[in-house]
């Protein structure tokens, strides 16, 4: 029988796992019916409910509705995204309840031009290179994250219709992740030197081609540029006698 990998309520893959470790998880409760499963070596992910084997000892159960506005809790969240009271009836702290029809106004989607867009925030998963994006009006779906990429904690937004989910930098935000991500190594310029060296040689300016290569190796002495750039040097020099 085959080994399956399965999507847990934290949205994080586990396994392989044997058929039989998933029908005792069933036993216990830790997967239902519409837990994400995949067989090993397969392509496709399919609802537990949906595998024959595990139909029978799948129970399917209707998530348990909000105490307050009726609304279904999210598999694997112990809040109701709408009204924020709790599974047992509580109310957690700092949470500001979403009232009908008062999502706030967001500029139209800039990939289709979509108004159908919603404001919300990304909030990263607890040892997963993913988030979930948590919207006002709609349900919770996830993100894969480049690693190493920090998520801001201004609002977010999300197209109903293309599903693009974005966010903005602030301008000094943006200045910070260039100088700290975005500079030239001294490999890329002392190679852009010696191109436009080469360049200006082949435009039959000989001096301004030594200019280029001289500058190579005053500012990166002892790198592979720079012998490549005393290499051109000596040949143009031979050249012109």
């Amino acid at each position: 029988m085959p080994n399956y990998r399965i999507i847990g309520a934290d949205s994080v893959e586990y396994g392989p796992v044997s058929a039989e470790q998933i029908r005792q998880w069933i036993t216990e409760g830790r997967v239902d019916s519409q837990t994400k499963l995949q067989a090993e070596g397969g392509s496709e992910w399919t609802r537990l409910a949906d595998v024959p084997e595990f139909a029978a000892a799948s129970p399917v159960t209707a998530p348990p509705a909000c105490p307050t506005c009726g609304e279904p809790f999210e598999r694997g969240f112990d809040s109701c995204w709408k009204c924020g009271t709790r599974k047992d009836g509580s109310r957690p702290k700092d949470w500001t309840p979403v009232a009908d029809g008062a999502a706030e106004a967001v500029e139209p989607c800039p990939k289709c031009g979509s108004s159908n867009v919603i404001l919300g925030e990304l909030s990263a998963i607890r040892h997963s290179l993913s988030a979930t994006f948590l919207p006002a009006e709609a349900r919770i779906f996830s993100l894969a994250l480049t690693p190493g990429v920090a998520l801001s904690t201004d609002p977010s937004y999300a197209c109903r219709d293309c599903g693009l989910v974005w966010n903005y930098l602030r301008p000094e935000e943006l200045k910070e992740f260039i100088s700290k991500h975005c500079t030239r190594s001294e490999q890329q310029d002392a190679y852009a030197l010696l191109t436009e060296g080469a360049r200006l040689e082949s435009k039959g300016d000989p001096a301004g081609a030594l200019a280029k290569y001289e500058a190579v190796m005053e500012k990166f002495p002892g790198t592979g540029a720079a012998k490549d750039a005393e290499i051109s040097i000596r040949n143009l020099r031979d050249r012109l006698g």
